[in-house]
C-alpha cells in the first residue's frame, strides 16, 4: 500500500486536544510562537496520515517519541502507540509542516529556502559536492540534497553523525519510503 504523505503552511489556530502530555510539553517550551504552531500543525498532520494509513479515526492515533539513547520519553524517532506495523515521520519549518505514515520505515523532512544556506561539505559525499559545486545557486542545491539526505536519516538509513551521513547517498537509495521537500521564499 502507497504511504500517505501530507504537507500543510502552518497558519496557526490549531486544536491541540489530539497532543499528548508530553507533546504539549515539548511544544510549550519552544520560545517562538509561530514554532510552536508548526510544531502543533506537524504532530496534527502526521496523526491524520496514520489515520487515513489505517482506516481508523484520527482520536485513535496516538503518536509517541522515546529515545533510543537514553530511554526517556518525549523525543527521539515518533511512533504510533500500539501499532508497530505502522510507521511515521513528521518535520516542520516555520512555514511548512509535513508528515508520512506507510507500512515500511519512513522518512520525511522540509525546509524553507527563504534563508540563506552555506554547503556543508562534510554532510555530501564526493559526487554530491561535486553537484553542488555545479549549481548556479550552491546552498538551494545544497538543501535540495539535505532534505533528502535527512528523510533518508529519518527512514533507518543512516544517522546524523558526519562519517555516517557523508556515506548516504540521496540519489540512488531505495530501501525506505522517503520524502523530502523545500519550498521557496515565496510560498505561503
Amino acid at each position: 500500500m502507497t504511504p500517505v504523505v501530507r504537507f500543510a503552511t502552518v497558519i496557526g489556530g490549531y486544536d491541540d486536544a489530539l497532543l499528548t502530555r508530553a507533546e504539549l510539553s515539548r511544544r510549550d517550551r519552544l520560545q517562538r510562537a509561530n514554532d510552536r504552531d508548526a510544531y502543533t500543525a506537524a504532530h496534527i498532520l502526521v496523526r491524520e496520515c496514520a489515520a487515513e494509513l489505517c482506516g481508523v479515526p484520527i482520536e485513535s492515533i496516538a503518536i509517541e517519541q522515546r529515545c533510543p539513547e537514553c530511554g526517556e520519553p518525549g523525543h527521539g524517532r515518533p511512533y504510533v502507540d500500539n501499532r508497530p506495523d505502522v510507521h511515521v515521520s513528521l518535520s516542520h519549518s516555520r512555514r511548512h509542516a509535513a508528515a508520512i505514515a506507510a507500512w515500511r520505515p519512513c522518512g520525511i523532512d522540509v525546509e524553507d529556502t527563504a534563508r540563506e544556506v552555506a554547503p556543508i561539505a562534510r554532510a555530501l559525499t564526493p559526487d554530491e559536492r561535486r553537484w553542488v559545486a555545479t549549481q548556479p545557486d550552491p546552498g538551494a542545491a545544497f538543501l535540495r540534497l539535505w532534505v533528502r539526505k535527512e528523510a533518508l536519516v529519518k527512514a533507518g538509513a543512516g544517522s546524523l553523525v558526519t562519517d555516517v551521513l557523508n556515506a548516504v547517498k540521496v540519489t540512488d537509495w531505495s530501501g525506505a519510503a522517503a520524502v523530502g521537500a523545500y519550498f521557496s521564499a515565496d510560498s505561503a
